[in-house]
This record gives C-alpha cells, sequence and structure tokens, in this order.
C-alpha cells in the first residue's frame, strides 16, 4: 500500500433499519467486451440455463432480470441473509441463504445455523453437522435493500471450533489486553489472476500461448494490456457497497493480474474484511464468466506471483519513536522466520524464489524501500522515525485470520531469550 492512513471506527457494519441504499449489483452490468473470444463458443453453449424473450428489434432480455432485481423492502419486513463460511481446504468459501423476519443491526441478533460438513470436507457423514455462528454483517451488494452478508465461523454441535475455523485462535488473541491496548492496523494487498473459463488460462492471454514480457501491463490502460478491468471496477464498488475497508485497487505485473487492499483495518476486523471481499470477488466473477485464482504462482517461468502483502502497525509503532517499535518488531519476526513461512500459504515456494519482487523463502531479511525483501519499511517510516512495516511473505492464498493474528502475537506476546535477541539482532543489522 502507499500509505496507512487511519482505520475506520468501526468494528461491525452496522445496518440502519429500512436504510436508503443503492441499488444492488444487477445481473445484466457486464459489458460483453471482456469476452468477446468466448461469444461464438457461448452462443452454442447450453451449460447455463437461462430464459430469454424476443425484443421487437431482434435483440433479447432475460425475463429473470426483472425478479432478480426486485426491491423487496416495501412489501415486507424479512430480509435475506447470505450465511458465509469457509470450507474444508481452508481457502474455498461456501455460503447458503436464509429469511430472517426483520432488518439487524449486529450478528448478535442472528441466530446460529447448521450445515453438512461431510459435504464440504470439514464432517464425517456419520456425524456431520458444523455449526455456523454469525460473526460480522456485511451489506449484500447483489440483492440490495437490507439485505446482507454474513461472516461466520464454524463449530462442533458441542462448541469447539473445528479445524478450519482460525478465526477463534485469532479472536483470542486480538482479545489479549496486551495485544487490544496496541490497536494493531491491518493494510491487505490481495493480488489475484483471473482465468478464461474453459481452458484455465490467464485472462487475456492467447489460448496456448504467451503475451509479450512484463512491463507494460503494470497500472496501465489499453485493449491491449488491461484485462478484466470491468471485474476489478465492478468488485470495487460492491464492497464500498457493502461496508468493506477497500482502500484501492491496480492492475498488477503479470497481465491478467489484478490487486485490491483492505484496510486499514484493526484487529479481527481485518480478517472479517478480507474473506468478505474475497467472497464478493468469487461472485462477481461467477456472474462475468471469468474464474479467480488465488495460486501464488498461476504460470511458471518469468512471470510474477501472486501474493497477500501486509502491512502492519501497533500503536507504538505510529507514536514518536516508534521506529525502534519496528526494528524490535522485525527482530521478533526473524527469529520466527520458519513459522510464519509455514501459516503463509499454500505453495508459497514457488512464489518466494529471490525472483520477481520476493525475497527467497529459505532466508529472511528486511530493508528500507526494498520490494526484493521479507519485510519492507516506507522510505517515509525511516525519515519520520515511525510508521509501519510491511510483510511481504504471505502468499495470495493466505488465511487473513492467521497471518494477522500471528503478526500481532510475535510482535507484541512473544518475547524471545536475551541471547537469541542479540544473535538475531547481529544476524540481520539491527542494532535494538
Amino acid at each position: 500500500m502507499a500509505q496507512i492512513l487511519a482505520p475506520s471506527i468501526q468494528w461491525q457494519v452496522r445496518i440502519p433499519k429500512n436504510s436508503s441504499m443503492a441499488s444492488p449489483m444487477v445481473t445484466n452490468m457486464f459489458s460483453p467486451v471482456l469476452w468477446k473470444q468466448n461469444k461464438k463458443r457461448a452462443a452454442k453453449s447450453s451449460a447455463k440455463f437461462k430464459v430469454f424473450a424476443l425484443k421487437s428489434d431482434g435483440g433479447t432480455i432475460n425475463r429473470l432480470d426483472n425478479l432478480l432485481n426486485l426491491d423487496i423492502t416495501p412489501y415486507t419486513n424479512s430480509i435475506i441473509a447470505e450465511y458465509i463460511w469457509i470450507g474444508g481446504t481452508g481457502v474455498d468459501m461456501r455460503s447458503k441463504s436464509r429469511t430472517i423476519s426483520k432488518p439487524v443491526e449486529h450478528p448478535s441478533e442472528l441466530p446460529k445455523w447448521n450445515y453438512d460438513g461431510s459435504s464440504t470436507g470439514q464432517a464425517p457423514g456419520e456425524d456431520s453437522e458444523v455449526i455456523l455462528y454469525p460473526q460480522a454483517i456485511f451489506k449484500d451488494p447483489f440483492r440490495g435493500g437490507n439485505n446482507i452478508l454474513v461472516i461466520c465461523d464454524t463449530y462442533t454441535p458441542a462448541g469447539e471450533p473445528i479445524p478450519t475455523n482460525k478465526r477463534h485462535r485469532a479472536a483470542q488473541i486480538f482479545g489479549n489486553p496486551k495485544v487490544a491496548a496496541e490497536i494493531p492496523w491491518y493494510g491487505i494487498e490481495q493480488e489475484y489472476t483471473l482465468l478464461q473459463t474453459e481452458v484455465k488460462w490467464p485472462l487475456g492471454w492467447p489460448v496456448g500461448g504467451y503475451p509479450g514480457p512484463q512491463g507494460p501491463y503494470y497500472c496501465a490502460a489499453g485493449a491491449d494490456k488491461s484485462f478484466g478491468r470491468d471485474v476489478s471496477d465492478a468488485h470495487y464498488k460492491a464492497c464500498i457497497y457493502a461496508g468493506i475497508d477497500i482502500s484501492g485497487t491496480n492492475a498488477e505485473v503479470m497481465p491478467g493480474q489484478w490487486e485490491y487492499q483492505v484496510g486499514p483495518s484493526v484487529g479481527i476486523e481485518a480478517g472479517d474484511h478480507m474473506w468478505c471481499s474475497r467472497y464478493i470477488l468469487e461472485r462477481i466473477t461467477e456472474q462475468a464468466g471469468v474464474v479467480l485464482s488465488l495460486d501464488p504462482k498461476p504460470i511458471e517461468g518469468d512471470w510474477n506471483g501472486a501474493g497477500c502483502h501486509t502491512n502492519y502497525s501497533t500503536k507504538t509503532m505510529r507514536e514518536d519513536g516508534g521506529y525502534e517499535a519496528i526494528k524490535k518488531a522485525i527482530l521478533n519476526l526473524s527469529l520466527r522466520h520458519k513459522d510464519h513461512i509455514s501459516a503463509y500459504g499454500e505453495g508459497n515456494e514457488r512464489r518466494l524464489t529471490g525472483k520477481h519482487e520476493t525475497a527467497s523463502i529459505n532466508s529472511f531479511s528486511w530493508g528500507v524501500a526494498n520490494r526484493g525483501c521479507s519485510i519492507r519499511v516506507g522510505r517515509e517510516t525511516e525519515q519520520k522515525g515511525k510508521g509501519y512495516l510491511e510483510d511481504r511473505r504471505p502468499a495470495s492464498n493466505m488465511d487473513p485470520y492467521v497471518v494477522t493474528a500471528l503478526l500481532a502475537e510475535t510482535t507484541i506476546l512473544w518475547e524471545p531469550t536475551l541471547e537469541a535477541e542479540a544473535l538475531a539482532a547481529q544476524k540481520v543489522a539491527l542494532n535494538v
């Protein structure tokens, strides 16, 4: 991120009763320009069911659009709540809908629910019930009105968090009084790749071939350089509508790859907002007919991978003299490098090679304004003597609950021995 600003004061998105909201995302909002290359194939395909009616000018309209975009608010107090949770892989997202009798302002007003965990790889068939606990709510950009998206975590019927529930442990860390006093801020840079549906090859790339070398695509404009802008822009607006702390977006170095930033967010809120933003992106790519990939190295060779750089600061780091606290945090991070790498995403070894703006996965490094390091400190932070650090190691498929909580644990709660601290300070050239 270019800089860390003050986070919003909200901890949960509150939905005012009978609020007047902007129009939701309609089903026909996407221009077909991006997918002209698939138009002929799509015309012959019967894989997707749609109901069409002929227009007098020879065009078509979708008969379902009026119902899909119907605003039910004037006719009922009921709302639709989309319960969202993380599936068995730890990366996939699942959801299902239920009717709630009236608008709600806080997740505590929502009932718990359950689902078949044997169908998501999270429970055996003979004891398959998994319980959903609502934890955060956001406005629904797809249905509009008072309808909501609900981020849930997952438990056994006995109330124990299941193994893929990483939010539970993160909430414990952020609930620690020492951590809470430091008011940890996070700004997360989510990179992702858009793939063509049938061939799983990046959007805008010739099927079975390659575009020109990297260089012209980063933050570029033009039909020969930018592929997927409609998806990025739709996602940006949908996140703002939902109440997510999204702070920006841009095209990335590899063509067909994009990034958006969530934050600054405080504590557990960072994970909630990031997971909801991912869900919205999955829904938008579903509508657009492209595939979302969070693979940290989707294309082998001389192409950039996809990361999830995490900007981080504590209250002490942001105050005068905070640069010393930043250096102490870097020292602690160096001593737990292997612990962090093991928690920073699957397949990250294919990305962290020491090339393409990464540090080697096998060694820890830090530097000022150096994007080839494990930890980067901004030039402005160095000059002001306070600010934040950027952990460049997390992969695009990392779990934001795990990464944010681990950063807080390592830099606030964990204390190395004096001997280990002295050796590490010498090794990474830190005078702490």
